[in-house]
């Protein structure tokens, strides 16, 4: 693996700093810890996972890897949240604007959920890291179904 998780979304953080996010650095430890050798992240971002923004204390990392989506959230007390989502799960995704942030809402088999507060400008490279991920794997899936 090229990068770390956390190095991921820190870049990501720097770039786009209207986002609000807490603890990056124990958030992406947990996404790191279940990487598989082969894997490759392409891309990560942080926002806050189905709160609004009078509650900004759900921060989680989603990661883009070759292989599926990540999403990881370092709890107290030694807990956490972690969820791996095949390509052959997602359904679809929205990208909405509101006057402060920007949200993100990822549509899947079994789930349904959103990334809030996140930097407006960020949305097109959400967006477009997210319909290459898409189109790619859905395609690999696919390939091996037939």
């Amino acid at each position: 693996m090229d990068t770390s998780v956390y190095e991921s979304c820190k870049s990501f953080l720097k770039k786009y700093p209207m986002t609000i996010a807490f603890r990056v650095k124990k958030h992406s430890q947990v996404v790191q810890e279940h990487i598989n050798d082969d894997e490759v992240v392409l891309f990560t971002f942080a926002g806050q996972k189905d709160a609004n923004i009078l509650q900004p204390f759900y921060t989680t990392v989603i990661v883009f890897t070759n292989k599926r989506m990540l999403l990881g959230r370092k709890r107290y007390f030694g807990r956490y949240y972690y969820s791996s989502i095949t390509p052959d799960m997602l359904n679809d995704f929205q990208i909405k604007s509101n006057i402060l942030y920007g949200m993100v809402e990822i549509d899947t088999v079994k789930e349904h959920f959103i990334m809030n507060c996140l930097d407006k400008k960020s949305l097109t490279s959400i967006e477009d890291a997210l319909s290459k991920y898409l189109v790619n794997e859905k395609l690999k899936y696919l390939k091996k179904q037939s």
